[in-house]
């Protein structure tokens, strides 16, 4: 019996331990929402709750698993195509508040869910920052990029 829970723990202990170490939050798994995950992830995610407060963005309404990620995924995708000259220079697309990485390939292409060990932290990729809130003004086109940028909702990072 001792040896059977000692296997139990170890093979929950394992599991545990091949968990992907950024998850996003469409996994399943708990995110810790203090947790800065990228330099200015922090910053992003308190303008846009003070821009929330302030009446310049909608009040976002959460969604979980699949539905979440594919509603994020489709207004990455628009963004992208709405926003071709400006993430010319963009290689990845990093949203603060469900941690979810994307890749922007050549064409504006947008690969969602990737690792950032893909590359994000190398010198020459730059990171556009923002939240969902965000994103969702941005395909509503309640505010452009620029505008977005300078309500510190959104961000570059290199």
């Amino acid at each position: 019996m001792k040896t059977m829970r000692i296997a139990v723990l170890l093979s929950f202990s394992l599991w545990g331990a091949s968990l992907p170490l950024q998850a996003c939050s469409y996994d399943g798994q708990f995110n810790n929402p203090f947790k800065e995950s990228f330099p200015g992830a922090l910053d992003i995610a308190i303008a846009t709750q003070e821009a929330v407060s302030e009446k310049q963005l909608e009040h976002l309404q959460l969604l979980d698993g699949a539905q979440g990620l594919r509603r994020v995924s489709w207004w990455l995708t628009l963004m992208a195509k709405q926003n071709t000259t400006a993430l010319e220079s963009v290689s990845y697309i990093y949203l603060v508040d469900s941690h979810l990485w994307s890749k922007v390939s050549e064409g504006q292409r947008v690969e969602i869910h990737v690792s950032p060990a893909e590359g994000a932290e190398s010198r020459d990729s730059q990171v556009l920052l923002l939240s969902e809130a965000a994103l969702q003004a941005i395909v509503n086109e309640q505010v452009d990029l620029k505008e977005a940028l300078d309500l510190g909702i959104a961000q570059y990072a290199s």
